[in-house]
């Protein structure tokens, strides 16, 4: 077998593949032998008939066969040997395979280029959390009182910041009726919606009521069907509600968390928002070392790895959407291409880290993430431990630990000079 490699491209590689005609004649009567002892015709015993007749009536086919196996054998064989791992399918071309001369062809694929990230252990990038501030704190608590608050039924017209809960009646957009708008399955708070026409119309509004509300909706509406076109509503009130916001007393800190005061609550409240803004400023720092080697060491996507990206979106965002009403492919590739561009390169620039500098999960971090997960579902160490190995959780979660430690390498987290798996 001859074989020759060109590399149009960084990603791509056409191997040129050249079988002699003596190797494709062995498998041929190799395959005319077998066919001799198997086949069975009318007036012959079973492995009787003639070897001519066998190769004249099914020679062809079973040349094609041959020629079938050997492409597929010879193109695997050639990436092997040339260390060639295809990211799509292989697209086979310019196969010729005349009697008694050998068979040729062409095969393309798109493989990962290979890269060699520099300056990683030189970025000098680290988190910066912000301080947590009193009125942070403050902030916190007023939204876990708003969580806490008593919904009550009341028998006034509505004000800004009560409860409305209301079916639709019918809704006109420009002109057409909309049948397939469904009515709030939770009631929506007045004062907070994104509409400032619908919220202004619900107020004034008693359980029982009847309105009609004119609704202009802007341009970068999230839903496009209706985005800049006008609505006309008519809506029925079921139920108004008053929102009782409860003080911060000794009940309030009990249920909040069993704390005993509130001095104890806020400090709570305070460790939390450090742990949050510690891991904000850890992940937006992981994000700026990322960018920063994407900017110094450019290297090209497979055009195949951005597809399967994008078909990945496409698949999600369809669960988001009535049938038929997705978002077309092209319309995703303007909207996703350079984030995919980024999470792949993303990926090819850790795992080119970690495995340079032999970077791997302990199996102390990992039976760590195994008890937690067995605590949560209250189940056995040992028994979570073997469901998780048999799903393939245990090499993900391997894989993410791997992933958090060249990060935190990346930002300083972890310095260059420890922990390195040997």
């Amino acid at each position: 077998m001859k074989v020759t490699i060109e590399e149009p491209k960084s990603w791509q590689r056409v191997i040129n593949i050249e079988i002699p005609n003596e190797e494709v004649q062995e498998e041929f009567q190799t395959k005319l032998s077998k066919y001799k002892k198997d086949v069975k015709l009318p007036g012959f015993r079973p492995g009787k008939v003639p070897h001519n007749l066998i190769k004249t009536r099914f020679g062809p086919a079973i040349r094609a066969e041959v020629i079938d196996d050997i492409v597929n054998r010879s193109f695997r064989e050639a990436c092997s040997e040339n260390n060639i791992n295809p990211v799509n399918e292989s697209k086979i071309s310019e196969l010729k395979a005349e009697e008694e001369s050998p068979v040729t062809f062409k095969v393309e694929v798109e493989v990962d280029p290979e890269i060699e990230i520099k300056g990683y252990n030189k970025l000098k990038i680290k988190p910066m959390p912000n301080k947590i501030k009193d009125s942070d704190v403050e902030n916190t608590l007023n939204n876990l009182k708003e969580r806490m608050a008593e919904n009550k039924d009341i028998d006034r017209p509505s004000e800004k910041g009560d409860l409305l809960s209301f079916e639709y009646l019918s809704v006109v957009v420009d002109g057409e009726p909309k049948d397939d708008l469904k009515s709030p399955q939770y009631p929506i708070e007045i004062g907070k919606g994104s509409l400032k026409d619908f919220d202004k119309g619900l107020i004034g509004l008693s359980a029982g009521e009847e309105a009609d509300i004119s609704v202009k909706f802007p341009k970068d509406y999230q839903a496009k069907e209706i985005a800049g076109k006008t609505a006309e509503m008519k809506i029925k009130v079921t139920k108004v509600q008053e929102k009782i916001i409860p003080e911060v007393n000794e009940e309030f800190c009990k249920k909040a968390g069993d704390f005993p005061d509130k001095e104890a609550l806020l400090e709570a409240i305070k460790i939390d928002l450090e742990a949050q803004e510690k891991e904000r400023a850890r992940t937006e720092a992981h994000n700026r070392a990322i960018d920063a080697l994407i900017e110094s060491n450019d290297f090209e996507v497979p055009p195949s790895r951005l597809g399967f990206y994008l078909d990945k979106v496409m698949e999600d965002q369809a669960r988001y959407y009535p049938p038929g009403k997705a978002p077309g492919r092209e319309e995703v590739e303007e909207k996703f291409r350079d984030n995919g561009i980024r999470a792949i390169k993303r990926y090819r620039i850790i795992d080119y880290i970690a495995n340079k500098e032999k970077i791997k999960a302990t199996r102390e971090e990992v039976d760590t993430r195994i008890q937690a997960i067995a605590d949560q579902y209250q189940k056995p160490f040992d028994e979570m431990k073997t469901a998780l190995r048999k799903d393939g959780t245990t090499m993900r979660i391997r894989e993410e630990i791997r992933e958090q430690r060249t990060l935190d390498k990346l930002t300083g987290e972890i310095p260059w000079e420890e922990n390195k798996e040997k």
